[in-house]
């Protein structure tokens, strides 16, 4: 057997796998993309079939998810800037709210 046709059959199958991951920040995903990386390093070293029509698909899938991963690294820098703002404006009432008040009522001393 070939072992590029191996390496190829495992990179499409890891691809895919990737693509279906739900958790983009995990431990998995994270494992997931050091195999891969050793997986194409493998093909680079080797004399693979780069017309291999799988390659296409495993690079439609990468396409796929690197659009994924953007959106979401998007919408995670979107809710960290909204917290931030938060902290921002409750650090404003807080120093509001902590503020010497003036006294109330009517001065009887005069």
């Amino acid at each position: 057997m070939n072992p590029n046709h191996d390496t190829i059959a495992e990179l499409e199958a890891l691809t895919a796998e990737m693509a279906e991951t739900q958790d983009l920040g995990g431990k998995r995903l994270n494992d997931l993309l050091e195999k891969r990386g050793k997986l194409i390093r493998c093909l680079i070293a080797s004399n693979f079939d780069a017309a291999d029509c799988r390659l296409v698909s495993i690079i439609a899938h990468a396409d796929q998810l690197q659009e994924r991963l953007q959106r979401r690294a998007e919408s995670i820098r979107s809710d960290l800037s909204g917290l931030e703002t938060t902290r921002l404006l409750m650090a404003a009432v807080k120093s509001t709210l902590s503020a010497p008040q003036p006294p109330v009522g009517l001065d009887i001393s005069a």
